[in-house]
């Protein structure tokens, strides 16, 4: 299942630990019987998995999507180096470009993930390609939307005398003639109308932790599509992947990747512990129909990050 989101106000960054916390807790508003069973199911097999949201532009009636950038292993800048085609100090300036690049439009991410194109020929000849801010475009594309930062004042307003107390900041997107998207993939059908329904009832309350200012509003479709299905003997994660301790023992030199990590704070104020994670964008070896875990943090107000990977085949080259 593939989900549009055309934002109608300021918006956050919507990774997948983002998204499902959103969704669990609009199915808790909805369906508050149902939500412990499907993450009781969690803990054994997901139901369904879900990706991140990445940015999609519109040409026409057609919409583009872009992927995150495939991590690979660092491109050799030695000229005697002849395990991997190297970089040379005329393509400096070219790889420069290519580093700020954060998203690939999705006929040149396929080619990639195939093996049918290498990120060295890109960089090589990227006079071929467009770099529009941080998206990566073929030549064809006119890129006319945009997404800009906003840091916004709020005041904090005292319940009792309603009068305003504090000013503070928070951050958010502007979007121009663009949007996001999102994938789902079911493992079991029985959950597929009810996170319909959740989706519907995030429409009308928002993304994000200041919806009772405005932000976070949406539009948003809904289609079937199934991704490109090539053969690959590694995995690239389109959504934030924390590993379970057979994932980590399958890591191999040819794996690549990027960690991040967060400490969520709850409302009650309880820090929560740190969750490391593997970036989007990172490639793993394919050996199971699913990986990654849920992890259960937090003590008088426990919460539950997810992790598991949304993989898409990879046929990584180096192997």
């Amino acid at each position: 299942m593939l989900v549009y989101i055309k934002p109608l106000s300021i918006f956050p960054e919507l990774h997948s630990d983002t998204i499902f916390g959103a969704i669990t807790s609009a199915i808790n508003e909805l369906y508050d019987e149902v939500v412990g069973e499907i993450l009781s199911d969690f803990k054994e097999n997901p139901p369904f998995i879900l990706s991140s949201a990445f940015p999609y532009l519109y040409d026409g009636n057609k919409k583009i999507k872009f992927y995150p950038k495939i991590i690979t292993a660092n491109i050799s800048t030695n000229k005697e180096d002849k395990s991997n085609e190297p970089i040379f100090e005329e393509d400096m300036d070219n790889m420069k470009k290519f580093k700020k690049v954060k998203y690939i439009q999705e006929e040149i991410f396929f080619k990639l993930a195939s093996g049918e194109l290498k990120e060295i020929d890109i960089i090589k000849n990227l006079d071929k390609y467009n770099v529009n801010g941080d998206l990566l475009t073929n030549n064809d594309l006119i890129v006319e939307g945009k997404t800009s930062l906003r840091t916004i004042p709020n005041n904090s307003v005292n319940r009792i005398s309603q009068e305003s107390e504090n000013i503070f900041y928070s951050e958010g997107y502007e979007f121009k003639d663009m949007g996001l998207f999102f994938f789902i993939k079911f493992r079991e059908n029985k959950y597929e109308e009810i996170i319909k329904s959740a989706i519907k009832f995030l429409k009308d309350r928002g993304f994000g932790g200041d919806i009772s200012v405005g932000k976070g509003n949406f539009d948003y479709e809904i289609e079937e599509y199934d991704l490109a299905k090539n053969e690959g003997n590694y995995f690239i994660t389109l959504s934030r992947y924390i590993p379970n301790e057979e994932d980590l023992n399958k890591i191999n030199e040819y794996s690549a990747y990027e960690l991040g990590s967060k400490r969520a704070k709850a409302s009650s104020g309880e820090l929560r512990k740190q969750i490391r994670f593997f970036k989007e964008g990172s490639t793993f070896p394919q050996y199971n129909d699913y990986y990654g875990k849920i992890v259960e943090s937090g003590k008088n107000s426990p919460a539950i990050e997810y992790g598991y990977a949304f993989p898409f085949a990879y046929n990584n080259c180096g192997v």
